[in-house]
């Protein structure tokens, strides 16, 4: 029967694919669907109707984009007609387990099909033309039938060439910059250097390859994953190999070509657009930081050489790319001289944000001077802007250091400078109705939330939307406040429970250290009215504390926290706040409101795995990129 080795490969019980029980009913045998299959490799599923069912051929590389390109399909069983909807996970351990999803579908016409050669005309968004399909060779007995546990070996070939598309080039050099002083004019873009090795990064149909700036292809095992995370994306990449050989990572900084475009005719500024809506942050690969250039360029240079960084490219914002050959449209910019440990008087800053007194000492226990707390925000801000963009910021102050006192800042109408943005807020309950609170939407405002020894951010679970009114909240945050005989380490464990709750909803949540003695989890929503999500973490929290009596509490009583871990759901209150992603804590030490991997949640079992200084940031950057990424733009539906 058609669909008898479907059904014998899957359990139906085990796999969310579609395993009907009728045998199938002709159909207008014009319908077909692509699916991108990340399964134990990558691969896409071509399925066209025929006679009730689905004929799939499975094709490692995707559909040729250009006649000269041939590529393998490997024949499989017929799938049921209901395939041509299903988008899923398939569980692991099961039959082609893996994340598949819908690449493309639509009609087709037929205009060849025997058990040899099959010839159709495509009719979809991304899959338009005439392909061909050729088998290889026959079976033993001279047939082409498959045989039994054998592989049906095919060629596909586009026999049509695609419109308005530029072939993906099969290497190229990278362009180079002049060595020289750093231009001080505006219309420049600062781009970070590490000091590694310049390659070429051509990724197709899932695979990538590496070459330095001679042409020598390099073997990058921890880069492999980076062809799958882009998953049918041509496109080829300028970057910098920075770490040992085989244990490197990938900082990129440029695009020659993306899905059959030439790229290298735009401006850098419009490059750099194009690679920003690319998904590039993954374990081992991510963008390098760009910076503004004009006024503010020495600082940036100077943040730069402080992380233990060779400089920048100082790149004009409307260069083109030439492969291969040096432009003084590219400045390669080395720190002149280590600056002073701790310099004195007025220097530095970023832009319009200056500095005063950088050498003042913030942090006593460990010497951390003004400068150094600019350094880090400069470091960080690529990954922290994001999540401070459009949210009205309460600043905690330290203007005397740690060991002195402290207070909160939300009006900063007397003080501010035009060129910061503020938003008129209200304030239920404090000593006004409203207040002007900054808006932190670049490295200088960073720059000069630093110079007030701003140690502290703050940021409530809403954006602002046009005229400063109010959205709805886009955050949950279930904040794990550890009480008295606890640590970091039972908020873990809690940590763990409350992740496998959410996951009972369809939801996921990301981790992140509080920079003190907690930790919190977040979820990215959408929501319709502003109760909804502090609603919905109570209900959560006191759910946890009913369950485990002796470890969770929901309730705010600090007298009965001892021993327990309070799940405090009421920061989802509209006017409450959090501390920012990557935020300094005005601790005796300069830790950091660190974003944190699952992994390192269970395996955690002393506090000190879970504390990081403004020294750790740099490398957790570089390995992990921005873990809370997903924030920004994967908003979940809660129950």
């Amino acid at each position: 029967m058609p669909l008898d080795e479907y059904r014998r490969k899957r359990d139906a019980r085990r796999t969310p694919e579609p395993v009907p029980e009728a045998e199938p009913a002709q159909g207008p045998d014009n319908r077909f669907v692509i699916q991108e299959h990340h399964a134990r490799r990558l691969h896409w599923d071509v399925r066209l109707e025929r006679d009730g069912v689905l004929a799939s051929w499975a094709v490692p590389k995707g559909l040729p984009t250009e006649p000269e390109t041939i590529r393998l399909a490997v024949r499989t069983e017929d799938h049921p007609i209901e395939y041509l909807d299903f988008s899923g996970e398939i569980p692991a351990g099961e039959y082609g387990g893996g994340r598949m999803t819908i690449w493309d579908t639509g009609t087709y016409e037929t205009e060849k099909w025997n058990p040899r050669e099959v010839i159709v005309r495509m009719h979809g968004e991304r899959a338009k033309g005439r392909f061909v399909f050729i088998r290889t060779e026959k079976d033993k007995g001279g047939g082409w039938g498959i045989e039994k546990g054998g592989k049906d070996n095919w060629l596909l070939r586009r026999s049509d060439p695609a419109p308005d598309f530029d072939p993906l080039p099969h290497d190229a050099l990278p362009m180079l910059p002049t060595v020289g002083e750093l231009p001080g004019s505006e219309g420049w873009l600062l781009q970070v250097r590490f000091g590694g090795t310049r390659v070429i990064v051509r990724v197709e149909g899932g695979r990538i390859r590496v070459t330095d700036a001679e042409g020598v292809e390099l073997d990058e095992p921890r880069l492999r994953g980076l062809g799958p995370s882009l998953g049918a994306t041509q496109v080829m990449l300028d970057g910098e190999l920075a770490g040992a050989k085989g244990k490197a990572d990938l900082w990129i900084g440029d695009v020659l070509h993306l899905d059959g475009r030439d790229v290298t005719g735009l401006g850098f500024e419009q490059r750099k657009a194009l690679l920003d809506e690319l998904p590039l942050e993954g374990a081992h690969w991510r963008l390098a930081p760009v910076f503004p250039g004009g006024p503010g360029a020495a600082a940036v240079v100077a943040a730069v050489e402080q992380q233990g960084l060779p400089g920048v490219v100082a790149k004009q914002a409307s260069s083109p790319y030439t492969p291969g050959r040096e432009s003084d449209e590219w400045v390669q910019v080395g720190a002149s001289r280590p600056a002073p440990a701790r310099p004195s008087g007025r220097s530095g800053g970023v832009g319009r944000a200056k500095l005063s007194n950088p050498g003042k000492v913030l942090y006593p226990l460990t010497g951390t001077t003004k400068a150094e707390i600019l350094a880090h925000y400069v470091a960080v801000a690529e990954a922290m802007l994001p999540h401070l963009r459009d949210r009205a910021v309460t600043m905690v102050r330290w203007p005397d250091g740690v060991e002195k006192s402290s207070f909160f800042e939300k009006d900063v109408s007397r003080h501010a400078p035009s060129w910061i943005r503020t938003a008129r807020v209200g304030t239920p309950g404090g000593r006004s109705e409203n207040a002007d609170f900054p808006v932190i939407d670049d490295v200088e405002g960073l720059a000069w939330a630093a110079n007030l020894a701003a140690l502290e951010l703050h940021v409530p679970q809403w954006r602002l939307g046009p005229d400063d009114t109010r959205h709805n909240p886009d955050l949950v945050v279930f904040d794990l406040d550890p009480g008295e005989g606890t640590t970091i380490v039972d908020c873990a464990r809690v940590a763990e429970r409350l992740a496998d709750r959410l996951a009972e909803d369809g939801l996921v949540a990301y981790p992140r250290t509080s920079g003190g003695k907690g930790m919190q989890l977040y979820l990215p929503v959408a929501v319709e009215s502003p109760e909804a999500t502090s609603t919905f973490a109570k209900g959560l929290a006191e759910e946890l504390a009913a369950e485990t009596p002796g470890r969770v509490i929901a309730v705010m009583t600090k007298a009965r926290r001892r021993g327990k871990v309070f799940v405090d759901w009421s920061q989802n209150n509209p006017y409450k706040t959090t501390i920012a992603s990557y935020s300094l804590r005005g601790r005796a030490r300069p830790t950091v409101a660190t974003p944190i991997t699952w992994d390192e949640v269970r395996a955690c079992r002393r506090p000190e795995e879970l504390v990081f200084t403004i020294a750790d940031l740099p490398g957790r950057l570089a390995e992990h990129g921005d873990l809370m990424a997903p924030l920004l733009d994967e908003p979940q539906q809660l129950p």
